[in-house]
């Protein structure tokens, strides 16, 4: 078979979108049963990626060329499956796939498909032979709306690089430079933007008054940056709270699993996440979570086998995971058990799975 990829970004572009479109690409660059020719509308050209996934970023940032050079590559590659690699490219990747008599292979990542698409995505997730989803929740809210058959849609989780997240001892020199010797650290990590204030620091930072008093001295660390930055700051002293806070600002990915070791829980209650792959490196580094219980979260947390999930809009009963959770400690030597189904091997077999059936 032959694949023919469209992707907003994979590599050398950011964020926990690129990096399930690495991964994807990874797996199917793998399986010799197909060919894959893969453009990036975003991203370094010069960023390193496996020869066998015919990788390109032809006209970066512009969406015409990409258009053009896309419908280029098709008619030299005449492609049985064509991949979307987000739900608002529908306006590209349907038509060449309809031109060509290819199948559509759609994926969708949480929040653009919740609610009632329009226009040309919306026809293009319709006629898509395959829909993929991170998560039983956003495969739900999609049926909700999009007239396409139930079996069209499908489950294809994150993933997790078990090698880069590894439990360890507590850094003591990062410990010593954010000053939290002997206290109890809870951590959130996402962008701190007006966006996505579904993430839940609001929620967290009111009670981080009465969380010191039941658990004992702790501090609060905001790794992300943001607009909304400026309006958490002026919250948490609103509340009280804010010498209990430090906001980190960015930290690069290969610094992240510093502050996962250094953390005694990673907090996260939020209403948003499509996924949260934040989640799996926590609990690869052996960090327990407590996350929210009305979103893509519950997946990454197996419906509670892997950490806490609670109501995230009742303060008493996050309040209440949370002190649980510090009271019965970490472990340094161990990820949280279980994380492991989410690893990259068990990943490139479904998607395996998938291509089989696209086959």
């Amino acid at each position: 078979m032959k694949w023919l990829g469209l992707f907003p970004g994979a590599y050398g572009d950011k964020g926990g979108l690129a990096q399930f479109n690495r991964h994807l690409l990874d797996a199917l660059a793998t399986d010799r049963r197909l060919t894959l020719r893969a453009l990036g509308f975003a991203g370094d050209p010069r960023a390193p990626a496996p020869a066998e996934a015919n990788w390109s970023i032809p006209s970066p940032g512009s969406r015409l060329g990409f258009a053009l050079h896309a419908a280029k590559a098709a008619a030299r590659a005449r492609p049985d499956v064509v991949v979307a690699g987000h739900a608002h490219f529908g306006a590209i990747s349907w038509p060449i796939a309809t031109a060509r008599r290819a199948r559509l292979m759609t994926l969708t990542h949480g929040v653009e498909v919740w609610e009632p698409g329009r226009g040309i995505d919306a026809l293009a997730l319709r006629r898509s032979a395959m829909v993929t989803t991170v998560s039983r929740y956003t495969r739900e809210r999609l049926l909700a709306w999009c007239d396409i058959a139930p079996e069209r849609v499908v489950v294809l989780h994150n993933t997790i690089e078990l090698d880069r997240y590894v439990p360890g001892g507590r850094p003591r020199d990062l410990e010593e430079r954010l000053g939290v010797t002997g206290k109890k650290v809870l951590l959130t990590v996402g962008r701190l933007s007006p966006h996505e204030r579904y993430k839940g620091h609001d929620r967290v930072l009111p009670l981080l008054p009465e969380l010191e008093r039941r658990a004992g001295p702790l501090h609060y660390l905001i790794v992300g940056s943001g607009d909304d930055r400026a309006r958490l700051e002026t919250l948490a002293h609103a509340s009280g709270a804010g010498h209990l806070v430090t906001f980190v600002g960015y930290v690069p990915d290969e610094l992240l699993p510093e502050y996962y070791r250094l953390a005694d829980a990673f907090v996260m209650p939020s209403t948003g996440e499509g996924f949260g792959i934040v989640f799996l490196e926590a609990m690869a580094c052996g960090c327990p979570v407590v996350a929210g219980d009305r979103d893509g979260s519950r997946d990454a947390l197996c419906d509670g086998d892997l950490g806490r999930i609670v109501e995230p809009d009742s303060p008493p009963a996050l309040r209440d995971a949370i002190v649980a959770t510090l009271r019965e400690g970490r472990s340094h030597e161990t990820r949280i058990p279980g994380v492991e189904r989410f690893d990259v091997e068990h990943f490139r077999a479904r998607v395996r799975e998938l291509v089989s059936s696209l086959g």
